[in-house]
């Protein structure tokens, strides 16, 4: 499965942004997706976000109506992952 992603910093701490598909912006459904993006980005806060007809729904384990407020996709950089390629080793070097 390939997931747009992009970071963003509304208040200077950096947040992972995965678009993907509605039903995974659903309890239940979102949590197995939202643990696959977060191993390919172990240090930074993931927020799983679809786009709806009247607007956006996200779903992450810390409090998103804010965040998503403050979330302008059209300026945003987005990038593609395939989370059916393994994550990084922990061999590797982080980001940061």
């Amino acid at each position: 499965m390939r997931v747009q992603i992009t970071e963003f910093a509304p208040h200077g701490s950096p947040v992972l942004v995965a678009i993907v598909d509605p039903r995974y912006t659903l309890k239940g459904a979102a949590e197995p997706l939202w643990k696959k993006v977060s191993t390919h980005f172990p240090a930074r806060p993931v927020m799983l976000v679809s786009i709806e007809p009247n607007g956006f729904r996200a779903w992450a384990p810390f409090q998103t109506g804010r965040l998503l407020a403050l979330l302008q996709l059209e300026t945003l950089a987005l990038r593609e992952i395939d989370l059916a390629v393994p994550p990084p080793g922990k061999d590797e070097l982080l980001p940061f």
